[in-house]
């Protein structure tokens, strides 16, 4: 097999690929699954909502216990764009989609709110978009302010309904001027109400929010719950992993909330539609089997390589003692192996690290004394094999009588166990044997 070639020679005298829009539309969908997360955190809260609603109408619905909703349009700007004017922000910054999507979920009659989430600041000036968000944030609009911004929206989206599919906005040409149009205009007295409603939400940047919402969201819960901190970083990735997954779970095609949302009496929800709605929505059940089931940990760090753990000798010499196979210490030193780079990556040797370790390894003992005793009383030989696969059945993460200060999962816990053998706590030769360990 003859060396490796390097390929990027190769790539360099051809001429630069136009911009990327499908890398740049999967970067976009990341930072909306990051948007989406930040309002998953709220499920934990003592009055917080009751679900978060993944690409129902728009990106994202928060239902609140109230039946009230919050429908959410999520907007990625990059750093060299600027801020949103009027036009733009009604046009790309999907202002006047929100309206449209809103009108059509408004007639369930429910109180509708809207939010425009964004990492795009808005245009400073008068009759600019920082103005309409003082507007909306008021308590005590002006009426002929209100009316106005609601002519000056209404004309925008009627002017960008002309272009883009806008179901619920009525096909009228719009004016050449905002105030060309009448006070008591069904659309303006509609945009009007839409505007109490809205309120403009900032965000980081796509490169930052991640960072952000751990430090700003993730880690106050977990503190104010008692939860481990030390693992921030991979409970937050597995949640978006959660969100990414219902965001897709069946492709583009959209629920009819509105429907849902009347009467059942007139729109009988079928099993196929509760099947779907189900599939989007994420609730704090859903969170929690994401955010304290081992199964989603990984066996090794990410961007970590595998470290054989030091050592090795004594574990070795008791297993051949015991008559286990090679294979079976094999796959005891993997486990070892995982643990091994796990605790290097995750407890850098800082204050109080030593006490997640030792409460670790104490859950894990326990874990391993009972297993002694229930091969030791079933009377089954040779007990060496079979308490090697007592251990590699019945050690689990989830039998800890608390939850570990840091994220493991089973095989994790293995590891632990192996590594106590290795450090003479216990062997696989029954309990009273002359020269063995005998019971931890």
């Amino acid at each position: 097999m003859g060396s490796q070639q390097d390929a990027l020679p190769l790539m360099q005298d051809i001429a630069d690929a136009p911009e990327d829009d499908g890398a740049e539309a999967q970067a976009n969908f990341r930072f909306q699954c990051e948007v989406i997360a930040r309002w998953c955190y709220a499920l934990f809260e003592p009055h917080g909502p009751l679900a978060v609603v993944c690409e129902h109408h728009e990106d994202f619905v928060v239902v609140l216990a109230d039946g009230s909703l919050d429908l959410a349009s999520v907007k990625h700007r990059g750093r060299n764009r600027g801020t949103w004017s009027v036009a733009e922000l009604c046009d790309d910054g999907g202002l006047t989609h929100l309206f449209d999507r809103w009108l059509a979920v408004s007639a369930s009659g429910r109180t509708i709110r809207v939010l425009h989430v964004s990492n795009a600041g808005l245009t400073q000036g008068q009759g600019q978009t920082a103005e309409l968000s003082q507007l909306c944030d008021s308590r005590q609009r002006s009426t002929e302010g209100l009316l106005m911004w609601a002519k000056k929206l209404t004309r925008q989206f009627l002017m960008v309904a002309q272009h883009k599919r806008m179901p619920s906005i009525p096909k009228l040409k719009p004016p050449a001027r905002p105030e060309h149009l009448p006070d008591g205009d069904a659309l303006v007295a509609a945009v009007q109400r839409f505007i109490t409603l809205l309120t403009f939400v900032a965000v980081p940047h796509r490169d930052d929010i991640a960072a952000s919402t751990i430090i700003d969201k993730l880690l106050p819960l977990h503190q104010n719950r008692g939860w481990g901190t030390r693992e921030g970083q991979l409970y937050h990735e597995g949640i978006v992993a959660l969100v990414e997954k219902t965001a897709r779970s069946f492709g583009k095609r959209r629920l009819d909330l509105a429907q849902q949302l009347i009467d059942t009496a007139m729109w009988p929800v079928g099993i196929e539609r509760e099947e779907r709605l189900a599939a989007r929505l994420l609730d704090q059940r859903r969170l929690e089997t994401v955010t304290f089931s081992g199964a989603d940990i990984p066996l090794f760090p990410p961007g970590e390589s595998p470290l054989p753990a030091p050592g090795g000798a004594q574990l070795h010499r008791k297993m051949t003692d015991a008559h286990l196979p090679a294979s079976a210490h094999h796959l005891a030193e993997r486990w070892r192996s995982a643990w091994y780079t796990t605790r290097r990556s995750r407890l850098p040797d800082l204050p109080g690290d030593a006490a997640v370790v030792f409460q670790i390894e104490t859950e894990v003992l326990e874990q391993v004394l009972n297993a002694q005793d229930e091969v030791a009383q079933a009377g089954t030989t040779p007990y060496g094999p079979a308490f090697f696969r007592h251990l590699r059945d019945n050690i689990r993460v989830s039998a800890f009588r608390d939850t570990p200060p840091l994220r493991i999962n089973d095989q994790h816990a293995l590891g632990v166990a192996f590594e106590l053998s290795e450090e003479c706590t216990f062997d696989f030769m029954p309990p009273g044997t002359p020269g063995g360990a005998g019971h931890a």
